[in-house]
């Protein structure tokens, strides 16, 4: 398995889902279409894939500033 965010020469990178490990690849410096990112309190950035998104929902939105919401 490749490592995540590693470069593959082409301009593209790939990235790894912080909860599965699936890979995709996107442009340098892009995000797999459909994946999601965040960043962890120390700055890193993390991918998640479509499938663990979609099963982590309430907890990615429950992470969310109460501005962020509609009033």
């Amino acid at each position: 398995m490749p490592e995540p965010d590693a470069t593959s020469g082409t301009g593209d990178v790939t990235r790894g889902c912080a909860r599965c490990g699936i890979t995709a690849h996107a442009s340098e410096g892009g995000v797999p279409a459909g994946w999601s990112f965040g960043v962890e309190p120390t700055g890193r950035l993390t991918y998640t894939c479509p499938d663990c998104t979609r099963a982590n929902i309430r907890a990615i939105e429950g992470k969310l500033p109460e501005e962020y919401w509609e009033r």
